[in-house]
Order: structure tokens, then sequence, then C-alpha cells
């Protein structure tokens, strides 16, 4: 079978021939239909830090991942040849005290596809349990695969938030309207009453975000950023929680600066920046917190939220072949939203 393959850190993506997988008890052999490309495949081969370690390479990439049920290993129960799935991606050990509390996403062991171990961009995926997949309905496999991670991912710092925000007078900042803060802007606007204010360095992204349901959109370096936002917000205070998909020096010290007694700061963005931690450094008892990926009881969610609510994004498509020139455009800001490998 077709696989796009890294040989080592830097290197471009190869297409190569590799030996097709079978699946065993338990397990379920998937022909893959789509993939997205996204930063993280940038930094993956890079080997920027951040990221999890590489377990070996070659490495096949390819996280975003959906496709057809191609064959069932024995004892392999509620799927049928042919049905389309996603695949979520949070693959811990199955046996630590994190993965049995539910939260195999955040297992020290993690074995997240296309990221330590191989992924999806092939022409077939061995799913080592089926519970890792998730039922598609009649949604359509292309248009989901940025549901796997960037939307999964959104929604699972989203969760985080919601119960902060069940009234007008709250406010929520995202930061970053890019290809996942897009996602969030459209869970908040679905799923709270709350004010959603966009930050964005880009133009182009502070107008869609606004075309897409946030109540105002500012660019965050201006100078007098911080009281533009407050004079926005419930008796000019401050916003009830901050979503950090960019993750600088800047946007968390914009953040801190902002957010009210008892609200929250979550930070998705892997970009390096930090924020010092006392006493005093936010307002009384702010709530800092990363987030990564989500349970699978959240990968159902965003799936039910594409079907019933339409929440998606747009995405640009290519060849397998053409995951070189994907991976450029991306690094070129070319993709407006989401780019897609289709096989």
């Amino acid at each position: 079978m077709r696989a796009a393959q890294l040989d080592k850190a830097g290197d471009p993506i190869r297409i190569v021939d590799v030996p097709e997988p079978t699946a065993s008890a338990g397990q379920v052999l998937i022909k893959v239909a789509a993939v997205g490309v996204c930063h993280s495949d940038l930094a993956i081969q890079a080997q920027i830090p951040g990221m999890p370690p590489v377990r070996h390479f070659p490495l096949i990439l390819g996280h975003e991942i959906t496709g057809y049920v191609h064959a069932l290993g024995e004892g392999v129960t509620g799927f049928e040849i042919g049905d389309a799935v996603g695949v979520w991606p949070g693959w811990g050990d199955r046996t630590c005290v994190v993965c049995r509390s539910g939260y195999e996403h955040l297992c020290p062991n993690i074995q997240f596809p296309g990221v330590v171990i191989d992924g999806g961009w092939a022409d077939f995926m061995l799913i080592p349990h089926a519970d890792y997949l998730i039922p598609l309905g009649d949604l359509d496999p292309i248009v989901a695969a940025p549901l796997t991670d960037a939307g999964l991912t959104s929604f699972g710092a989203v969760s985080k938030i919601l119960p902060l925000l069940t009234n007008a007078d709250t406010s929520v900042i995202v930061i970053g309207a890019g290809g996942l803060g897009q996602f969030a802007i459209k869970y908040f606007k679905a799923l709270t009453p709350t004010k959603v204010i966009a930050l964005d360095i880009e133009e182009s992204k502070r107008a869609n975000a606004l075309v897409i349901g946030a109540d105002h959109a500012f660019d965050s370096t201006e100078e007098d950023i911080a009281d533009k936002i407050r004079e926005v917000t419930t008796d000019k205070l401050g916003v009830t929680a901050v979503l950090d998909f960019v993750g600088i020096d800047d946007t968390l010290t914009l953040a801190a600066n902002v957010v009210i007694p008892r609200g929250r700061v979550t930070l998705v963005g892997i970009n390096g920046g930090s924020l010092p931690f006392a006493y005093g450094s936010t307002q009384q008892e702010v709530q800092l917190s990363t987030s990564t990926l989500g349970t699978r009881e959240d990968f159902a969610e965003v799936i039910r939220l594409a079907r019933e609510n339409g929440i998606n994004v747009n995405t640009t498509h290519f060849d397998l072949e053409d995951v070189n020139q994907a991976l450029a455009d991306l690094a070129s800001h070319k993709i407006p939203e989401r780019a897609v490998l289709i096989l």
C-alpha cells in the first residue's frame, strides 16, 4: 500500500510502498478516506520542542483520520464492513490510573498515531481497539477529517470552560482565530449565551471570526487592547475566560490582565510562552490550565455537533502524492482553514 513517510527529522515526506496490515483479535483495519494536514505535522516533521517524542523513524504521519471499516478482527462487535468512521487519536496504555479514570488521551505513555507511532497518511490503517472509532453515520469522511483533532482539541478546551458561561453577562476571549479558534467560536455560540471576543493579528481572520459568530474581533497587538476588551464586557471589568490557541508570552500576559476573579485561562497553543504564577499574578482565584485533545465522549459530541449543527470548517484538498505541497502551503499560510489529504 502507499504511505507518506518521514525518514528522519527535517526531511521531506516520501511516498513509499509498505505492507498492508491485517487485523488481529480485537483490532479493526480501516480503508483511509481522508487525513488532515495541520501545523502539528510541521512541528513533527521538524521535531520542534513541545511535541511528544517520535518512537521510531521512518514514521508515517497523519493524525486527523477518517475512513471505512475494511476488516474486523476476531471478537469485534458494533461495526460492519463499509461503516464510515472517525479515529479518536488518544491512544494510551489502557492500564494506568490516568487511563482508568477515563482520560486515556492524557496517558504518560500516550501512543498518538501519526505523532509518536505510525498514523494515517496511508491507504490502510490498523486500529488497535474498536472503541477508538466513532461512527460518522451520514457525515462525509472528507468533511469530517478535521474534526478528529482540530475539532476535538478545540472542543476539549471549550468543554472545560462551558460551566462558567451560563448567562449573557459572561464573556470569553478566543486568542487565535485560525483552524482551532474557528471551531471554538462556533462551539461557544452554539452552546452558550456568552459574548465571544476573537483576537487575531490577521485582518482576514478577524473578519471571518465575525462572520461565523464572534461578537467582537480585535488585533491583539494594539497598544490599548486590554482597555478595548474590558470596554465591551459586563461592567467593563474583563472577561470570564480566555482560550489561548497561540501560547506566547504576550498572549498569556494579556489573558492574565483581562480575566476577572474566579475566571479561567486555558492554554492550547504550544509556542513556548509562559506566565509567572504567584499570588497576585492574576485576579483572585483565577484557574490556569492547559488542554490537550479531548475524551472519547468529547469526540462523540464533536461528531454530533457536526451532524446536527453543521459545525465544521472549509477544507482545501490534496492528493496523497502532493503532501509536501500541502505542508509548504500550510507553512506559508496559503490554506485559509484546514488542509486534507484525499486517499
